[in-house]
């Protein structure tokens, strides 16, 4: 394996099967390594680096380039945290950003939830409940 380098990792073996899937369909000969580690004690993927994918080094640049326009590589992650912005009750059942209705309600944990863990010991649960869509990827409040 002298001429193959390490393009990429994933936490879980079928997500580097998906990615090396993708790769051969385009023609790049693809080698997984440490899979079976990983399926076998499932906690140890972030102490050996993950499930690797490995390519010829002379076709890592296209490959790179296909993992990225395939979405497994986001070269501009958002680093800011979202602001969750408060709407009306009626965006209950669609986005009030893109107008979809590929929504969930999520429960997040409040500074309440922290602290009634240090003081008490136990979690009280003050949960805020939050919009999330999965079309545009924002959260949102209902009051």
């Amino acid at each position: 394996m002298k001429d193959w380098i390490n393009i990429i990792s994933f936490t879980y073996p079928h997500e580097a099967h998906l990615a090396k899937a993708f790769l051969e369909a385009h023609d790049i000969e693809v080698i997984i390594k440490d899979e079976l580690t990983v399926q076998m004690h499932n906690f140890l993927s972030n102490a050996i680096g993950g499930v690797k994918i490995f390519v010829e080094k002379d076709k890592s640049e296209e490959a790179l380039s296909l993992l990225e326009e395939g979405g497994y590589i986001d070269k501009n992650p958002s680093e800011e945290p979202q602001k969750i912005e408060v709407f009306s009750s009626e965006y209950k059942n669609i986005c009030p950003y893109c107008g979809g209705a590929n929504i969930v309600r999520k429960n997040l944990p409040g500074y309440t939830f922290a602290l009634s863990i240090l003081l008490l010991g136990f979690p009280i649960p003050f949960l805020k409940r939050v919009y999330y869509c999965y079309d545009c990827r924002r959260e949102w409040k209902v009051k």
